[in-house]
């Protein structure tokens, strides 16, 4: 992969409208055409710390240079930089055998698990125990992939008797948003924490004083940036692949991290919906 490519249809536009870029914006769009690997590796919110400039500086960039938004300009780049076959994974092609393919699908998704283990803070896990223990009512929102993500919160929390509800659909998010308050929490999920449907959710609900969770990959971003409470996944995937298959994994385990944590905080009565589940899920068995 090369660090920054002097052809193609972004540094075309680069070239056609850095003149007629305002001082910062062409701060920003020089240190983009300058860093095109790290482009396509950050949020917006990193990349305007990166450059030194601020998000709304970025978004107009985008603009000017004919994309409808840093998701779209990163896109553009990725394809530019990478080659199809690096999309589905860098280190794989056609060729490779199902034992190579094991080996590099295994060994990421361990590496992922070990590096979130060690990262992941665990004074912010137990906020999140707690938070979760008290609340009157339970949000967790997240949209595409983040979606399937959100429905096994819902499930696991759901048979400790919690209150909780899951939306993968952005006006049902927003819907579910205006009747939360200060004794309600809302678990943003968003591997890229720049979803904008997410983030807009999360300003909705913090006027009215509910605790914000996210679930982001590791730095800054537009969600995490908004939560009360910050949890990170850590990998060393590419943020240009279709999805970070093995992120997804540690998602999933952090979820059963906090809902081991929470029914062991509430012992008898997260014991009495055990077994009351047992009974009636009994009947859906041989």
């Amino acid at each position: 992969m090369r660090e920054k490519s002097t052809s193609g249809a972004f540094y075309s536009r680069v070239q056609e409208k850095l003149d007629s870029l305002s001082k910062k914006e062409r701060k920003t769009v020089e240190y983009m055409a300058d860093n095109q690997e790290k482009l396509i590796y950050a949020s917006i919110t990193e990349l305007a710390e990166l450059a030194g400039t601020s998000e709304a500086t970025v978004t107009r960039v985008c603009t000017k240079l004919g994309y409808s938004g840093f998701q779209a300009l990163k896109v553009g780049v990725a394809r530019e930089l990478v080659s199809p076959q690096e999309k589905i994974h860098e280190d794989l092609n056609a060729d490779s055998s199902a034992e190579v393919i094991i080996d590099k699908i295994f060994s990421s998704a361990i590496q992922t698990m070990t590096m979130t283990q060690r990262a992941l803070d665990a004074s912010a896990v137990a906020r999140c125990i707690e938070v979760l223990c008290r609340a009157r009512r339970i949000v967790v929102i997240g949209n595409g992939n983040s979606g399937a993500i959100a429905m096994d919160a819902q499930h696991k929390f759901l048979r400790i008797g919690l209150n909780v509800s899951a939306y993968t659909d952005d006006h049902m998010q927003m819907i579910a948003m205006a009747s939360l308050g200060k004794e309600d929490v809302v678990m943003a999920i968003s591997h890229s924490g720049s979803s904008r449907d997410v983030a807009d959710a999360i300003r909705f609900v913090k006027e009215n004083g509910a605790t914000v969770i996210s679930l982001t990959s590791n730095g800054i971003s537009p969600v995490s940036k908004l939560a009360d409470i910050r949890l990170y996944t850590h990998s060393q995937e590419t943020r240009y692949r279709t999805y970070a298959i093995a992120s997804r994994m540690a998602e999933l385990t952090i979820i059963d991290t906090l809902y081991t944590g929470v029914s062991l905080k509430l012992g008898e009565s997260a014991i009495q919906n055990f077994e009351a589940l047992e009974k009636a899920l009994v009947v859906k068995k041989y």
